[in-house]
């Protein structure tokens, strides 16, 4: 295999392959730098954020032993992992493990460090994702030895997402939704064998001691990608992915959903408005007195959060800021101060007054001189 590395990259694995054949120490990548190779989906060079890497042995004791020559930014013992920093790049660095689960959709408990890559891939969530690529170093250059142990290039040919054992997705129920990324992202489908699995799992979800925050952090990376995450929420609805979330049936209602998505997020990241909705959090209605204040209040939600508002709500209100939210006022309180207002002189109500004026009869305020003839004859002149 060959790996298109960037001048610095290239330099730092030089540096860490070298010192780990000293060290009787094998070097990898593993994950998606080796899969999206074989897929051939990139053709740029690689940079530092696109790569794993992982040694057999405690990676935190090694990159000590470095005496300097590379800086250490955070460690982290209980998964004996290190981030390094090196001419500006940052790079996480990982050691070979064995780990179980003490209960479904916790995070996993280490038992050995340093184990052989055989090993190590068993804790891996799809074939796909869990290809090794062994760095070694002779004749002044860096090789690349592929080492399949899961049928993870067949698998890869025949786009098929297949979980390494048959508790995958109880001992760690994310692997559903992240395996949806990868089918959308890749053109990839579940096995028929894991479509079954899947089933099995939501029929007995285990909510007992799961971590909440880390699954719905999963759920929110997983939709935050524009150009898939619409399919990706039809079908987390569709399937009922969301019972790994919680057991309260959602009230999914379909049409209003699709009102809201087009009107207030057709050009924006709809990521955290679908995640509100399988969260299905309460919310309080905003209280209104005119439609200034609608304009207030409203203006400080964002697009993902007024959708989701409406949604819950159906407020007209809502509605209403949509339509007046891009209306802005030309002038601003130099330009009345301009006029001879002093600047404690409720310049603050005049610009409020004017602004509410034109939310009512935008069409009559065409330019900065209408707006200032305005404040002249309602104002001024009383």
């Amino acid at each position: 295999m060959y790996f298109n590395l960037d001048d610095r990259l290239n330099d730092f694995l030089k540096i860490i392959v070298k010192n780990a054949q000293i060290q009787n120490v094998r070097v990898f990548f593993v994950g998606g730098i080796v899969r999206d190779h074989l897929l051939d989906s990139f053709s740029n060079e690689i940079v530092n954020q696109d790569v794993d890497i992982i040694l057999n042995t405690n990676a935190i004791k090694f990159i000590q032993r470095l005496h300097g020559k590379i800086k250490i930014k955070s460690i982290h013992k209980d998964f004996a992992t290190v981030k390094i920093q090196y001419e500006g790049m940052e790079i996480d660095i990982a050691s070979t493990r064995t780990e179980h689960y003490l209960y479904s959709g916790s995070l996993p408990i280490v038992d050995l460090i340093g184990v052989n890559p055989q090993q190590d891939v068993l804790r891996r969530d799809f074939t796909v994702n869990s290809l090794y690529c062994e760095l070694k170093y002779f004749n002044n250059e860096l090789n690349f030895e592929l080492l399949d142990f899961v049928n993870g290039v067949k698998d890869i040919n025949n786009k098929t997402l297949r979980v390494l054992h048959d508790n995958s997705y109880n001992d760690d129920p994310t692997r559903i939704i992240r395996g949806l990324g990868f089918k959308y992202r890749f053109d990839f489908d579940f096995s028929k064998e894991d479509k079954e699995l899947i089933k099995k799992y939501l029929k007995n979800v285990n909510y007992k001691n799961a971590s909440y925050d880390r699954i719905l952090s999963v759920f929110k990376k997983t939709l935050d990608n524009k150009q898939y995450s619409r399919l990706i929420f039809d079908e987390i609805i569709e399937k009922k992915y969301y019972k790994i979330l919680s057991s309260n049936e959602l009230n999914f209602d379909k049409k209003h959903f699709d009102f809201c998505y087009y009107n207030f997020l057709s050009n924006d990241n709809p990521s955290q408005f679908f995640v509100d909705v399988l969260e299905n959090k309460e919310v309080k209605l905003i209280t209104c007195n005119n439609i200034l204040d609608v304009y207030k209040k409203f203006s400080r939600l964002d697009n993902n959060a007024l959708s989701y508002y409406f949604y819950k709500t159906h407020d007209k209100n809502t509605l209403l800021y949509n339509e007046i939210k891009d209306i802005k006022l030309n002038i601003n309180g130099n330009d009345l101060i301009n006029l001879g207002f002093s600047e404690g002189d409720k310049i603050g109500e005049v610009l409020d007054s004017l602004l509410k004026e034109k939310f009512l009869a935008a069409q009559i305020f065409k330019t900065k001189e209408d707006e200032i003839n305005w404040v002249i004859k309602n104002v001024l002149r009383r």
